[in-house]
């Protein structure tokens, strides 16, 4: 930060005597400085210069100078703006503000955790009235939080106004390129997660957060990961306040929830009316609850929700689904059956026949299920999605979610595939994948494909009986679900049961025999056996299957099977391949990892094993444990510390577990 320190002082020297370094943040640094002409403090924020390189200055430095009009005794003023021209490098957006002496009230909260109750309202009081006037001159602030909320001798004050919607505008495309985000996941509101339509309503949802917060002492939604937070809060209401705090008053509750309603419409209609609720004033449009009424019991896979919403599902539990017309049912069946291919191209094919379904009935429920789970397939498998990137289809996915579950929230499709969705979302947490499976299977207990991903679930915690009874329920109640055949051969292999692994890849091959996955877990199923030549036509017929990345995930099983059969050459020839191949795709898919670990493990390259399994991330994530556990191919190098070192889960007792 020294040559930064150089350029500020000699850039700004006519106008500012620049001090030292306050602090960083995830969008600048801040330096203290005098204003000379003035002689008062400001603080100067400067952007960083990979947030700067990312967007366009000139049009940031606009939005900023418009922010700037805003004039509010609880928003702290833009005083200054301008932009730095390094000699390499991006040009650097800075800005200054008002210097106060005080603290944000995330420092507050770090602190103290939860706030007396009347002095969260009043800070509340004093926000809204800030967000409230710099929406009546069209400025949503967007990154409400408690780092953005300083408190000063008693008084309360609103920074940032007006600069996370400057960065939005000016180059949100590249932004998400740049693996950068704007906004903060715990507060930010539903649509603005999922990339929607913001307006005033997201800060209400915002400030809301920051409410609960203040009196509970955590965020009503939270997670290991941004996408896990999302998936939660377009999963599930937020837990009653008064669950937590029981001296908050039913009034303040009631309000906090509204506020916090995942759909924009169903909030207060502005901050205003949110901060008349607070106080207990009659507000039209307000709603009065009980903690009764938005408590979350979860108990033998039964999630209840809010009273309404309970009676609604009561009332049409054994409603039909949506109709269709024939032209959009037919382009569901199209979509069902490439999804069922598994393979890339059949992915793409299903996305855009459910899109055209939808396109001609946005009300068809079953075409948003069929469309997020093929962006999960996408995401699960390292499917390219041309034009997107890997967190753009995330985002993709998540809305076609919200837009699924607000169709019908009591179809099982939608629920068994927000299960499939939220597995990816937080890959380190099993709970909203189980309760939202176990609500499918509480609307119709025959869908095979919601006992397929209770099976994952279960498997992932750890219960392997119960995952295999799950997956002998799924081919029960649909004895021509491939993917169940195909897993019940898979687990069988993770427990060592050779012979029942082969006759159930061979039921699933049975079902089609052009199934990528089928041919797979047979090779697998076969390599274990001792089988190689079987193992080596199962593989190859699945090279001659695959494509994109599926075709590095095949040629590890080819060279597995040859490296088994002592033909070497081969062997390392085929992983050479599939290394090249995997290398180029970023992040790197779970699947791919494992197999081609595998394969130099076959081959007694540990050291290459074990620097594939280390380039996966997240290291917690639960199907990747599951595979580390109980894929055979890993049993000659387990015992090494290295490869213990990657486990970070207990493993079972002693005859519980693979």
């Amino acid at each position: 930060m020294e040559s930064l320190l150089t350029r500020l002082q000699s850039a700004l020297a006519d106008r500012y005597a620049i001090e030292r370094e306050l602090g960083r943040g995830g969008m600048a640094t801040v330096w203290l400085a005098r204003d000379v002409r003035h002689d008062r403090p400001v603080a100067i924020k400067v952007l960083h210069p990979e947030l700067a390189g990312a967007i366009g200055v000139d049009r940031f430095i606009r939005e900023v100078r418009l922010a700037a009009g805003l004039l509010h005794p609880n928003i702290v003023p833009i005083l200054d703006s301008g932009v730095l021209h390094p000699p390499e490098g991006p040009a650097l957006p800075w800005y200054a503000m008002a210097y106060l002496q005080g603290e944000t009230l995330r420092a507050r909260l770090s602190r103290d955790q939860q706030l007396p109750i009347e002095e969260a309202l009043r800070i509340t009081a004093a926000v809204a009235d800030a967000l409230q006037a710099a929406h009546r001159q069209g400025i949503i602030h967007r990154d409400i939080k408690p780092d953005n909320i300083f408190l000063s001798n008693g008084q309360v004050y609103v920074i940032d106004f007006g600069i996370a919607k400057a960065l939005i505008e000016t180059g949100s495309a590249r932004l998400t390129s740049t693996g950068l985000a704007i906004g903060t996941p715990a507060y930010m509101s539903p649509e603005q997660a999922s990339a929607g339509r913001v307006d005033e309503r997201s800060d209400q949802y915002s400030l809301a957060t920051v409410l609960y917060e203040m009196l509970t002492g955590e965020p009503p939604f939270s997670g290991s990961t941004a996408q896990a937070i999302m998936a939660r809060r377009l999963a599930e209401p937020a837990r009653p306040v008064r669950s937590v705090r029981p001296t908050v008053s039913a009034p303040v509750e009631g309000a906090v929830l509204q506020a916090l309603e995942r759909v924009p419409a169903d909030r207060f209609p502005d901050v205003t009316s949110f901060a008349a609720a607070l106080r207990g004033d009659r507000v039209p449009g307000a709603r009065a609850r009980s903690q009764a009424m938005r408590r979350i019991t979860v108990g033998a896979g039964l999630v209840v929700v809010a009273v309404v919403g309970w009676l609604f599902f009561a009332q049409n539990r054994g409603a039909k689904a949506h109709p269709a017309d024939p032209e959009v049912k037919a382009l569901y069946d199209r979509g069902k059956r490439a999804y069922d291919r598994r393979t890339p191209g059949g992915t793409l094919e299903a996305i855009a026949e459910f899109k055209s379904a939808i396109g001609r009935d946005s009300g068809y429920t079953l075409a948003w299920a069929g469309l997020v789970g093929s962006y999960a397939r996408a995401l699960e498998r390292g499917f390219v999605i041309p034009g997107e990137t890997h967190d753009s289809v995330l985002v993709l996915a998540v809305a076609a979610a919200d837009r699924m579950l607000v169709s019908d929230s009591t179809s099982a499709a939608a629920w068994t595939a927000q299960a499939h969705l939220v597995r990816l979302v937080d890959p380190t947490d099993v709970g909203p994948s189980l309760r939202a499976v176990q609500k499918a299977l509480e609307l119709d207990s025959t869908m095979a494909e919601a006992w397929h991903f209770l099976a994952m679930d279960r498997a992932e915690s750890g219960d392997y009986e119960g995952a295999m009874a799950a997956w002998r329920r799924s081919v029960r109640v649909n004895p021509k679900y491939k993917q169940g055949a195909g897993f019940m051969s898979i687990a069988h292999y993770w427990h060592r049961s050779y012979d029942s692994a082969a006759v159930w890849a061979d039921s699933a091959l049975a079902l089609d025999a052009n199934d990528y996955q089928a041919r797979s877990v047979a090779g697998y199923a076969a390599t274990e056996r001792g089988d190689t030549v079987r193992s080596a036509a199962e593989f190859a017929a699945a090279r001659r299957l695959s494509s994109e990345v599926e075709l590095s995930n095949a040629l590890a099983g080819s060279a597995l099977a040859q490296a088994r059969a002592g033909r070497g050459a081969e062997a390392r020839a085929m992983l050479r391949t599939a290394d090249s191949i995997g290398a180029a795709y970023l992040p790197l898919p779970l699947h791919t990892a494992v197999y081609v670990a595998q394969a130099h493990a076959a081959l007694g390259d540990i050291e290459g094993a074990l620097s594939w399994l280390a380039r996966y991330q997240p290291r917690r994530d639960l199907h990747f444990q599951l595979h580390l556990r109980c894929d055979p191919p890993f049993d000659p190098i387990k015992g090494s510390e290295r490869f213990q070192s990657l486990l970070t889960l207990p493993a079972p007792p002693p005859g519980q577990g693979c």
